[in-house]
């Protein structure tokens, strides 16, 4: 959709995007196999499950499309100085900001939500010790209770492999929507200048890796968790 900003045509899946979203549509093929079959008991359960897990197609297309768009502008960016920049250079670079920011909120949106729907799946009840929890609650929610040990073991060391990118696209997630705390009022200070001073682009280029990072941990996450549902829990 927003590859028509650059005149491009639609995007064709393929490599990571198209194995997850693959693997999800695999998910919610077996469970509408099952609400065909009005005499279960579970229809409910398996029709509420079925439409969640279109949720995650959607918002990985969402998640691509920002993050697209966010190394499409970065490509125009070159300045290091917001003062250094002329109209053009500066419009592509709030372009960049917009979509990256986009991009932050919708990555981790999609592991929020995997984690509750992983939470309500396997009836972790992690709301009675946190009424909001995260995926990573939810993954420690599995350790502890040693549940799907095997699934559990693959996410989180996925979670490690990308740890360093994970938490620095993290606490910018959180800056954006959230809150104020010591670290990050530190780094506010560090980018924000004081009066007289210039304006000091961030490293967009390093930004952009990291997204990749946090798009390619995202994919593999929801490729990993519905491969093993599908074979392990979807049976059932």
């Amino acid at each position: 959709m927003l590859r028509v900003l650059f005149n491009e045509p639609k995007r064709v899946d393929s490599g990571l995007l198209l194995e997850a979203g693959n693997a999800v549509r695999v998910y919610i093929e077996q469970l509408e196999s099952r609400e065909n079959n009005h005499l279960t008991s579970e229809y409910a359960k398996y029709h509420r499950q079925a439409i969640w897990s279109k949720g995650f197609i959607d918002a990985l297309d969402e998640l691509e499309q920002s993050k697209y768009c966010c190394e499409r502008y970065a490509e125009l960016i070159h300045k290091t100085f917001l003062e250094e920049m002329d109209a053009q250079e500066m419009e592509s670079y709030h372009r960049f900001v917009y979509f990256y920011k986009n991009a932050l909120i919708r990555l981790f949106s999609i592991l929020d939500k995997l984690g509750t729907f992983m939470n309500d799946l396997f009836e972790l009840k992690t709301e009675t010790l946190k009424s909001r929890f995260s995926y990573f609650t939810v993954l420690r929610r599995m350790h502890e209770k040693h549940i799907h040990g095997s699934l559990e073991v693959q996410l989180y060391n996925l979670k490690m492999d990308h740890k360093a990118a994970l938490d620095r696209l993290r606490n910018q997630r959180n800056m954006e929507i959230h809150y104020i705390n010591a670290e990050m009022l530190d780094d506010l200070l560090q980018k924000e200048p004081y009066p007289g001073d210039r304006i000091h682009v961030e490293n967009v280029r390093s930004n952009v890796v990291d997204l990749q990072q946090g798009f390619d941990m995202a994919c593999r996450t929801l490729l990993i968790a519905f491969t093993y549902i599908t074979a392990n829990v979807a049976k059932g």
